[in-house]
């Protein structure tokens, strides 16, 4: 039972990452989206359909993958892909300079490792970037009250990532079939985390962008007249309604009020204490709730649209994120205050 329901999972978890995949290259315009980081992403997650895909083999057809140097190599690459795919989340504007190619060297060596040995290596050297990658979040300087969701979002995956590597640790005294239940299904966890994260807080991925931004930014507001840009912006979205745009972005309205966007990003994280994502949503949700109180003959679809929110789920996301009921809720609620 237990190994059909991870057999399951892991059609699951190849067909999401699939997805997941198209989506990145395509769509999720709130991704840095460089040629390095495209090239990362698409690495972790091939690397990441190919371990399942070893699993279900070995669910399928009882096969002992730790017995083939190929299963310890791909154990092997997800470490330094993991690497590199993290840069592009953590970090605001990242590079990859020559030097960050030594970070291959453990995948090279795995072909003179011990078979019996490289699944241990191959943990130990992923709790090595786990630990880089904790360490960069908790860098996230004052703003860990600000993305309590986001931060805990990096905390899960922290926490998944030290059970890999406590798996690993006691790999040589642990029978292989529990091995092989345990890592296939921790990672289709990981990725339905990820999948019910998007689909449920479609405005994740900006916050995170946001996140990181303000962190590691240094100020580029010395010669910038804070007021002046403060009341253009001011003005933009609540006289303008700029943020009834779908399109709106950071480079958008950062030309309307003659800043560049990183000088736009800091001033929204300075001076009302948000990021991009989250202030044009504040501004789209706070005009749906007046014309979910004035207007009683639209629907809750045409108020989302004329609000500028691409679809209706990331409409209910954003509402009940900023006010703590849906629009239906918070239309009935109105009405039976009047």
């Amino acid at each position: 039972m237990i190994n059909h329901l991870t057999i399951l999972l892991i059609g699951f978890s190849v067909f999401a990452l699939v997805i997941l995949l198209g989506a990145y290259w395509f769509f999720l315009p709130d991704m840095r989206k460089s040629l390095p980081g495209k090239l990362a992403c698409s690495a972790l997650i091939v690397c990441l359909i190919l371990l399942q895909l070893a699993h279900y083999h070995h669910f399928a057809f009882n096969t002992d993958l730790l017995s083939y140097r190929v299963y310890g190599v791909l154990l092997m690459f997800a470490p330094p892909t993991f690497y590199f795919f993290t840069r592009v989340v953590i970090l605001p504007d990242p590079d990859y300079p020559w030097w960050h190619l030594l970070h291959l060297i453990p995948l090279g060596i795995s072909f003179l490792v011990p078979l019996t040995h490289l699944p241990l290596f191959a943990f130990s050297i992923g709790s090595l970037y786990v630990g880089w990658s904790v360490a960069k979040v908790l860098q996230l300087r004052g703003q860990h009250a600000r993305f309590k969701f986001e931060l805990f979002f990096f905390a899960m995956f922290a926490l998944m990532a030290v059970m890999a590597l406590t798996l690993g640790l006691v790999l040589p005294v642990l029978p292989h079939a529990i091995y092989y239940l345990l890592y296939t299904n921790a990672i289709s966890v990981a990725v339905l985390l990820i999948t019910a994260a998007l689909i449920f807080f479609p405005h994740l991925l900006g916050d995170i962008r946001d996140l990181t931004e303000a962190a590691y930014s240094n100020t580029k507001l010395a010669n910038v007249d804070i007021a002046l840009k403060r009341d253009a912006l001011d003005h933009a979205m609540r006289s303008e309604h700029l943020y009834q745009n779908e399109e709106l972005n950071l480079s958008t309205l950062a030309e309307v009020v003659d800043l560049t966007p990183h000088q736009l990003s800091e001033l929204i994280n300075t001076e009302f204490n948000v990021g991009f994502s989250k202030f044009v949503r504040e501004h789209r949700v706070r005009a749906a709730k007046t014309l979910l109180s004035t207007d009683t003959t639209s629907s809750i679809l045409a108020i989302s649209m004329m609000t500028g929110f691409r679809t209706q789920s990331s409409f209910y996301s954003a509402f009940k994120e900023l006010t703590g009921m849906s629009p239906g809720a918070y239309r009935k609620h109105y009405s039976n205050q009047t």
